[in-house]
């Protein structure tokens, strides 16, 4: 990707804050912001912050999204860093594999995941309000899923959890408005790592082979044709975090190759 005069997407020498940045979709998304000279700052699990997914010129947090003082000491970091914050991205996320129906999910687990996939959002969105608050053009983009909207047998706990985000997204949206634009995109499947259980987390005992076994029949099932790349997804953020979407707040775009049209 090479700049150009479309560009939609934050202004060159934006600060832009992303959780979750080492995993598919994350890595992808600063590679792009870097190549538009937007200053990045990503968190991230320290096991996530490997040599083959840093990249140069950014700044690295090792933080804990299921641990609130690790939050805290995060978003401190930033602080340190910078002033104000212009954009911020949640990517945090993962999903319990191999599937398994809601009954025979445990109390950690759901905790686990809603604390990862949700609460953390909550924390980390509130907590950078203020740097929020310095920038004439602030976003905050969550990325959420088709999950929470058709939920797939044996998904229950993570669909919920997206479920969720999109209602945080609107509250912060409506909360915050008109200084802060909040808005999210709902993915379909993405081919990352995410599909065998996400980076920084124990790879689950079947690997991706729960989504390969039906991937013939999801891909029937998508217009397009195909499942999503990471960079498919990227654009629509970098599209909600910057000028083309001034007058949006509050919104969803599903990005799922039109399998299905909420």
């Amino acid at each position: 990707m090479t700049v150009s005069n479309n560009w939609l997407g934050p202004a060159e020498g934006s600060h832009m804050v992303v959780a979750g940045g080492c995993g598919g979709i994350g890595v992808e998304l600063v590679k792009q912001a870097l190549l538009n000279r937007i200053e990045v700052i990503v968190l991230d699990l320290p096991t996530s912050i490997t040599d083959e997914r840093k990249l140069p010129g950014v700044t690295y947090i090792g933080f804990d999204a299921g641990d609130e003082n690790s939050i805290k000491q995060a978003v401190q970091a930033v602080s340190k860093q910078w002033s104000r914050v212009d954009s911020f991205v949640f990517l945090c996320g993962y999903p319990i594999l191999p599937r398994r129906n809601l009954s025979e999910v445990s109390l950690k687990q759901w905790n686990d995941l809603i604390a990862v996939n949700l609460t953390s959002a909550y924390l980390l969105s509130t907590a950078l309000l203020p740097l929020l608050e310095q920038s004439t053009s602030a976003s905050i983009v969550t990325v959420a899923s088709s999950l929470g909207y058709q939920v797939m047998p044996g998904m229950g706990a993570y669909a919920t959890s997206k479920a969720g985000l999109v209602g945080l997204t609107k509250a912060l949206a409506m909360e915050n408005a008109p200084r802060i634009r909040v808005n999210a995109v709902a993915p379909g499947a993405v081919d990352t790592e995410f599909l065998a259980g996400g980076t920084g987390h124990d790879a689950a005992e079947t690997g991706r082979t729960w989504f390969d076994s039906m991937s013939d029949k999801y891909v029937a099932s998508i217009p397009l044709g195909r499942v999503a790349t990471p960079d498919d997804i990227t654009g629509p953020i970098f599209f909600l975090a910057g000028k083309g979407s001034c007058y949006m707040t509050g919104q969803v775009l599903h990005l799922n190759g039109g399998r299905m049209t909420p």
